[in-house]
């Protein structure tokens, strides 16, 4: 009975605040890593490593103050975690599976890995922007008027745009598909 009265009165760790606290210093961090790897690796300034730190402690910080960007991490962050642990799962069983290292490697370096990757990529990006700053590619409303707003009624049409995905999954399918056959 006493330990039922406690554990109403107890607060855990995530509904004490410290959420609120922690966000910004994981996401500055996040963001300054993320940046200043890709500009080590790219030599996009020359590969001077002074400028680099600069470069994304300076872009990270902009990141930091901006009232959306942490929620946009917050929100995208999981979902590459999540897609990068099912794809390290899909590595060990082909590992376990007696698939060698160097085939896997072969076959990640293919076309249809990379533009799954980006695929899946945009994806979060959209899902992530469209859920912290509000619809993107929504309907627009119908307040208003004229040939614009019908235009654009009809281009951010549901079926429109399915249609317009289904014709870009499709045509990437053929090209990849082509390519292969080609090599061969």
């Amino acid at each position: 009975m006493l330990l039922d009265k406690l554990n109403n009165k107890m607060v855990t760790l995530l509904q004490s605040g410290f959420e609120g606290l922690i966000l910004p210093v994981v996401g500055f961090l996040l963001i300054y890593a993320i940046l200043f790897a890709v500009l080590q690796k790219s030599k996009f300034f020359g590969g001077n490593m002074n400028t680099d730190i600069w470069i994304a402690f300076a872009i990270s910080i902009i990141f930091a103050l901006t009232p959306g960007a942490l929620d946009f991490i917050r929100v995208v962050a999981p979902w590459f975690v999540v897609t990068m642990v099912i794809a390290f799962s899909f590595v060990l069983v082909f590992l376990f599976m007696g698939v060698s290292t160097e085939s896997l490697t072969n076959v990640a370096k293919g076309p249809i890995v990379v533009w799954t990757i980006i695929i899946l990529g945009v994806i979060i990006v959209i899902a992530g922007l469209t859920s912290v700053f509000g619809p993107i590619l929504g309907q627009p409303s119908a307040v208003g008027g004229g040939a614009g707003r019908e235009i654009q009624r009809s281009i951010f049409n549901t079926k429109i745009l399915g249609l317009a995905f289904i014709l870009l999954v499709a045509s990437q399918a053929i090209r990849l598909i082509s390519s292969d056959i080609t090599k061969s």
